[in-house]
């Protein structure tokens, strides 16, 4: 007997099972494949759901067994567990144990195969004591899906017993115009961050469910209750996040939910499930949109508790496509802070009480003068600026921000100090960097992924012991830091012949434009550049691939780059102009890049690289079986040069053939 164990990640696809032969014969007919190292083939087992007994297991590779046990089947109405994955079968050299991907659970009713019903659920992770319901606020009416499968695009209606709660909440939000017949399209247009019709111009709750209209929208529908919201359609007891856990919470069906924490100490959340596709015919029938986690869209079915409003949070202002910057480019950064409680500070006095913030940005990232920095409260009104009342410093790569306490605090009259504004008012810090030729570029494959790190810190005065998610800051204080990340990508080419896809091609030259305007570049070595900047010199408007055929291009936004080949090596004829697009892959919360891919089209002869870490451009040879990759141009003048070369062969036949005739009249 050999173990085998789950590798996790890894997936069975476009797997099928049925039930083949006749009684005492019947047998399992299996296939599939997965991204497992090696695919030996698929493994199985068959398990009583009633007494959890294993009645049968095998696998389809060499040797192994795909019959059913009947004898231990007696009960053919009863729905019998059957689990598939992929393998890897373990051998002598690298191990007896097998691998597995995660497996796929179906049931065996009447000697047929068929997938149980889908379960609809959302995972969510955190911390609170409490428990947790969810209420439906909308249905998914029309689903499109693409080629692959997945969720194209939904259209969502609003369920008939919580229209009035969604409409009250929407207009508590601050929506205008929101149909009172179906008020969940105006929740869909704030919908974290996904494509919708009218678009949402609210940028905060485009990319966090606990921020913005959709936070202050999930607040007013989380005061109304069970009745008012339809029901609880799933609830998760308290306790079981208490330590931190990861569960599911299962719900009634598809839809968007309100996740509401009875105890009150996280913030309610907006979340949709994913979509059953009934027209994939094997494996996993939820789906989640095709760009999911793409340019910030977060993933259906995927929630994340946040017990209480950061006190201190920092983001990217001007990257709306989520797409990062060129090098040269302007940064707009805001650091938001949250005026504290101050009740119970009676032993510290206003001179002694510290409430500051510093910014430390790595050295790509040029900072502004002191000058450039603005400082907005929205108090008395939103947007108030109070940059004149404070003192802002900036040293080499840290801006400080000194006097903050004015704006919200005083003494109490005695020994004390206490809040002359309302503690969770909002201070914002606003500045724009420059990012620097020196900024590290971000690529695919693994380690690719470098940000330009810009980490806001918040020191304060603290009565005791600190608060928690704070870090001790010395006596009588605490800190706290939070971090915003910038990104340039860099284009990885390589550039190869065609007839045989590996011999390397030096000094083949191209133009690199952007929405038709030709891009600039310096070079930094053999094939390799950095995207211009102002003030540079020795500019070049093409670029070359070096020694080993390699073409890097560094400092770019992620959008689409068109290249035009102006040169190929001797030898090799130039490929068709071709089109390069950088897709970045973002984490749940939208702060983090994890991956991103290269997308090429406009001719077959430049192309991702199997491993998706470069781009591939094959220049054919110049010979007659290449020549329809010349063109038109290249066909003409092959036959014009061809009928010239037979004009010169046919010549000399020709006068000999006039002299012959006349020499027989003579």
């Amino acid at each position: 007997m050999r173990l085998t164990f789950v590798e996790p990640g890894k997936t069975l696809m476009g797997w099928s099972a049925s039930v083949v032969g006749g009684a005492g014969s019947r047998r399992l007919n299996l296939s599939g494949v997965s991204d497992l190292d090696t695919h030996s083939g698929l493994g199985w087992k068959l398990v009583d759901p009633d007494t959890n007994d294993v009645l049968g297991s095998g696998r389809t590779s060499t040797g192994g067994n795909v019959a059913l046990p009947e004898s231990k089947m007696t009960d053919v109405s009863k729905e019998y567990d059957l689990y598939l994955w992929g393998q890897q079968d373990g051998n002598a050299v690298d191990g007896l144990t097998n691998g597995a991907t995660e497996p796929v659970k179906m049931e065996i009713v009447d000697w047929k195969v068929k997938r149980p019903p889908v379960v609809f659920g959302i995972d969510v992770s955190g911390t609170t004591s409490g428990g947790l319901k969810a209420y439906r606020i909308g249905d998914y009416e029309q689903t499109v899906f693409d080629h692959t499968g997945a969720l194209k695009s939904v259209v969502m209606s609003t369920p008939a017993g919580v229209k009035s709660a969604v409409l009250a909440a929407a207009q508590a939000a601050g929506g205008s115009n929101v149909d009172a017949d179906d008020p969940t399209g105006w929740v869909a247009s704030q919908w974290l961050g996904y494509p919708t019709d009218p678009p949402s111009d609210d940028a905060t709750s485009a990319f966090d469910q606990h921020a913005g209209s959709l936070q202050l929208f999930a607040q007013a529908l989380a005061a109304n209750g069970d009745a008012e919201l339809g029901g609880v359609q799933g609830e998760l007891p308290g306790g079981i996040f208490a330590a931190g856990a990861t569960k599911t919470l299962l719900v009634s069906g598809p839809g968007l939910y309100l996740i509401v924490d009875d105890s009150g100490k996280s913030l309610p959340m907006i979340v949709g499930t994913k979509v059953v596709n009934e027209g994939l015919l094997s494996g996993d029938r939820l789906v989640d949109f095709a760009d999911a986690g793409v340019r910030g869209k977060p993933r259906l079915g995927v929630a994340v508790l946040k017990t209480e409003m950061m006190e201190v949070s920092k983001r990217v202002v001007n990257d709306a496509g989520m797409d990062g910057f060129d090098l040269g480019a302007d940064v707009l950064f805001e650091v938001v802070l949250r005026v504290p409680d101050l009740s119970g500070f009676d032993s510290v006095s206003y001179d002694d009480y510290e409430f500051t913030v510093s910014d430390t940005a790595d050295q790509g990232l040029e900072l502004p003068a002191a000058s450039e920095v603005t400082v907005f409260m929205d108090v008395p009104d939103t947007d108030t600026n109070v940059t004149a009342s404070l003192s802002v410093d900036v040293s080499g790569q840290t801006l400080t921000v000194s006097g903050l306490k004015t704006l919200f605090a005083e003494s109490d009259g005695v020994s004390g100090v206490q809040n002359k504004v309302l503690p969770g008012s909002l201070i914002r810090v606003r500045y724009t960097a420059v990012l620097r030729v020196n900024a590290v570029s971000s690529a695919p494959g693994g380690g690719g992924m470098k940000a330009n790190v810009n980490t806001a810190t918040v020191t304060r005065s603290r009565m005791s012991g600190v608060a928690d998610g704070w870090t001790d800051a010395g006596t009588g204080l605490e800190s706290i830091g939070t971090t915003a990340n910038v990104y340039t990508f860099q284009v990885n080419a390589v550039k190869v012949g065609r007839d045989d896809g590996s011999t390397p091609l030096v000094g083949a030259e191209f133009e690199v434009s952007r929405d038709g305007v030709a891009l600039g570049f310096v070079e930094l070595g053999d094939g390799e550049y950095r995207l211009a900047t102002q003030g540079d010199s020795s500019v070049l408007t093409s670029v070359a691939s070096g020694q080993n055929g390699s073409l890097i291009l560094q400092g770019v936004e992620a959008r689409a780059l068109q290249f035009k080949e102006t040169s190929a090596p001797w030898g090799y004829l130039r490929v068709p102009a071709f089109n390069v697009d950088m897709t970045p892959v973002w984490t749940q919360n939208a702060d983090v890049v994890e991956l991103v891919s290269y997308r090429s089209s406009g001719t077959n002869m430049a192309y991702v690289s199997q491993d998706g870490r470069s781009l591939v451009v094959a220049d054919p040879s110049v010979s007659l079986m290449n020549l329809p990759y010349t063109g038109g141009v290249g066909i003409l003048l092959l036959v014009v040069v061809g009928g010239a070369i037979t004009m010169l062969g046919i010549r000399p036949y020709y006068l000999a053939h006039c002299a012959e005739a006349t020499a027989n009249i003579i």
